[in-house]
């Protein structure tokens, strides 16, 4: 067997594994938006302040210099199900009074898998931010600055 035989050639593409999924993410994507309601950030902003309503930063915490919708909730979306369940410890209490969550992440792919598994969890009134907190910031959004490295 010569070296090049353990290579493979750079046109060749690896046998996928039995058990990969074989849904593209952008679809994975679009199916929790459809599970979900999706805000524009117009329509997120309109609901800034508003009682029952509250906003879920699902980004991780080196994420968060950047800034926060005012008035937000952080919680990365790796402790997010810890967070909402209500027997669990870490249980999140200001969502014992909302009347709709709103997640958000950089992007807008992760808020809108955290509002889905929030639905699966029996929250019936979740949604997310399109395009995350970015377009949020370029539409002018309120945010509250981080300044304390707590983490």
């Amino acid at each position: 067997m010569s070296e090049t035989d353990n290579h493979r050639s750079p046109q060749t593409q690896p046998a996928r594994h039995e058990n990969a999924i074989q849904t593209r993410y952008d679809e994975l994507v679009r199916a929790a938006e459809a599970a979900v309601s999706v805000y524009t950030p117009a329509e997120a902003m309109d609901l800034t302040g508003e009682t029952g309503i509250v906003f879920i930063d699902v980004r991780d915490a080196v994420e968060l210099p950047e800034g926060i919708v005012s008035g937000a909730i952080h919680t990365s979306r790796g402790r997010l199900e810890a967070h909402l369940v209500p027997d669990n410890p870490r249980y999140v209490s200001d969502l014992d009074d909302a009347t709709e969550i709103i997640f958000y992440c950089t992007s807008g792919a992760q808020s809108a898998f955290a509002a889905q598994r929030a639905r699966e969890l029996g929250y019936d009134r979740v949604g997310h931010l399109d395009c995350g907190i970015s377009a949020w910031k370029d539409a002018g959004g309120p945010m509250h600055v981080i300044d304390d490295r707590w983490w």
